[in-house]
């Protein structure tokens, strides 16, 4: 089972992921700051899910070495208290991110795509891997990048909320 509360003390492998105001969930993934290249990560990938009438939340799951980890801030409305957690990810997990973003393409995806909407979500969907790093926005996607978000979603502990 696992916890989604930040852990005290941090392990080592913890450690390499903190969450503090300088973590790069706090910051635009569109802007792809320092912040985000300093992430000691081997490979990361965040979803920015923006949704005018069901909140806001920020997925990310990185991978260094052979521990793999899903950190989340979550906002249920525009007025809502933002809450942040984290776990770990089994192995068997991250593969299912790697086999994810293998069968969406993602590292070749154009950046913008698909049309807009009135009621559902921006979501912009960021990976960086070495040295390469990617963006994508999207309005309320289907198919392969929908399946891709939920992924993430389930795996930080929001499986049961629904992604527009």
């Amino acid at each position: 089972v696992r916890m989604f509360a930040l852990e005290t003390p941090m392990s080592p492998h913890l450690a390499a992921f903190p969450v503090c105001r300088s973590h790069d969930l706090f910051h635009p993934l569109e802007a792809y700051p320092a912040e985000l290249r300093r992430n000691p990560a081997d490979e990361v990938y965040w979803l920015k899910w923006d949704s005018t009438n069901h909140g806001e939340t920020i997925v990310r799951v990185a991978r260094l070495g052979s521990k793999a980890m899903t950190t989340r801030l979550h906002q249920t409305s525009r007025f809502g208290k933002r809450r942040c957690a984290q776990a770990s990810l089994a192995m068997s997990d991250w593969r299912k991110v790697e086999e994810a973003v293998a069968i969406v393409g993602f590292w070749h995806l154009a950046e913008r795509g698909g049309g807009m909407g009135c009621d559902g979500a921006d979501w912009l969907i960021a990976g960086r891997r070495r040295f390469d790093y990617h963006l994508v926005r999207r309005w309320s996607p289907d198919g392969a990048l929908h399946d891709f978000g939920r992924l993430l979603f389930d795996l930080a502990g929001l499986s049961d909320f629904r992604l527009y």
